[in-house]
């Protein structure tokens, strides 16, 4: 009976930790997928996970850090299936953003600043086709039929794209760190 009651005082902690971190799981996933729908779709899935797993959860360790272990494993699982799409942002820019993500929410903001401001710096077409296809969620030939040039150019120019990205917000997460 004992272990029944406390099945069901952990089960009670996940989910008033679950609803009171719904929020940044969501900034953490999007962070992770740098969109929202995406995001969205994940963390229903993390959400899932979550509950079947609760069980296995330790009180004693803070719920944050776990539920964002488990949305990190989903995160993984949904990239896995988008390997199909070559236009899925490089696991460096993933790699990069998981690391710096990972300790605290104010460092989401952050994060996404980094990559915000990288957009920026992009040349006007290069960041047009990455606004279009990332942000847009157009299709690789959509985009080329708007921009009048082949689906290989931009897929050239998402490719070039996702390396300056990945080396902007690399560099500007040292910066901010204090490395350069």
């Amino acid at each position: 009976m004992d272990n029944r009651k406390d099945q069901r005082t952990t089960s009670d902690v996940v989910m008033r930790g679950l609803a009171e971190a719904q929020f940044a799981l969501y900034g953490y996933v999007c962070a992770l997928t740098g969109r929202s729908q995406d995001a969205r779709d994940i963390l229903q899935e993390t959400n899932l996970r979550i509950c079947r797993e609760a069980a296995k959860y330790d009180p004693s360790r803070p719920f944050l850090a776990w539920a964002k272990t488990i949305a990190v494993y989903e995160v993984m699982t949904y990239r896995k299936k988008q390997r199909r799409d070559r236009l899925v942002f490089d696991e460096d820019v993933f790699e990069t953003i998981a690391a710096q993500t990972q300790s605290e929410e104010p460092e989401i903001d952050r994060n996404l600043g980094f990559l915000e401001n990288c957009v920026k710096k992009l040349p006007a077409r290069m960041r047009r086709v990455v606004e279009e296809r990332y942000y847009g969620g157009l299709t690789v030939n959509k985009v080329a039929d708007r921009m009048r040039c082949s689906p290989n150019a931009v897929s050239l120019i998402l490719m070039r794209a996702r390396q300056l990205l990945s080396d902007c917000v690399r560099l500007a997460a040292e910066k901010d760190r204090g490395y350069s």
